[in-house]
């Protein structure tokens, strides 16, 4: 489904993701791990168009979409849940759900998508009309994932959905992921807790400093003894 061909991603001098290449087969659910400052979400942002690329190419449903605008790219199917969650602090719950949509012209199919959202999120129900500034850091993670599946995207893409939450939240938040999967979306995720991720997912990446240095089942990337200590506590 997704294709990543020898990319680089440069900010100035200095190389944000050093010629890497990623697959992403449909119905899989693909991790990348790795440090802060590896180059995971620079990756995302790529695919999303919101980074140029300096080298490679990027395809989608063997499309190239590595010059495509960020609107070409959800239109294409491909929608982001970005790091630090990124809602509309002024725009009230529903808003920015409808914000999610801005692409879609079957208006009927988005308000019943609307609801559909309200009923696996009953908390954003609650707080509709509320301004998405005054939510909780949980509440905003559930409605930057609500507002991604607006898109109704065949590849939706979280970038460190785990951050920055209580741990009952972000169990709640995995098990939300994995049920987007069971029915039938593509994800790729970027996660720091890299024992949670490869728990979840078929194959990850690890970079290092922009760089792939492994890849492989979720399983043997869990029997890699240098991933093992270096990023599952030993």
């Amino acid at each position: 489904m997704l294709k990543l061909d020898d990319i680089s991603v440069r900010y100035g001098a200095t190389l944000g993701v050093d010629r890497i290449s990623i697959e992403v087969r449909e119905g899989e659910l693909v991790t990348l791990i790795g440090a802060n400052g590896a180059g995971k979400s620079t990756t995302l942002r790529a695919i999303s168009g919101l980074e140029p690329l300096s080298t490679g190419s990027i395809r989608f449903d063997g499309h190239d979409i590595g010059g495509a605008m960020p609107a070409q790219i959800i239109e294409r199917g491909i929608a982001h849940c970005p790091e630090g969650r990124r809602v509309f602090p002024q725009l009230s719950v529903r808003e920015n759900l409808e914000m999610g949509a801005y692409r879609r012209i079957d208006r009927q199919r988005v308000r019943s998508d609307m609801e559909r959202m309200f009923d696996r999120f009953p908390r954003l129900r609650e707080r509709s009309g509320q301004a998405a500034g005054t939510l909780s850091g949980g509440e905003q993670q559930m409605l930057a994932i609500a507002r991604a599946l607006m898109a109704r995207p065949r590849l939706a893409m979280f970038d460190e959905p785990s951050l920055g939450l209580a741990p009952n939240i972000v169990q709640m938040i995995f098990e939300l992921i994995l049920e987007v999967r069971r029915e039938g979306t593509t994800v790729l995720l970027v996660e720091q807790n890299a024992y949670a991720a490869l728990g979840m997912c078929d194959r990850a990446y690890l970079l290092e400093n922009g760089r792939i240095v492994t890849s492989g089942s979720a399983a043997d990337m869990l029997a890699n003894e240098t991933i093992r200590k270096s990023y599952l506590g030993g």
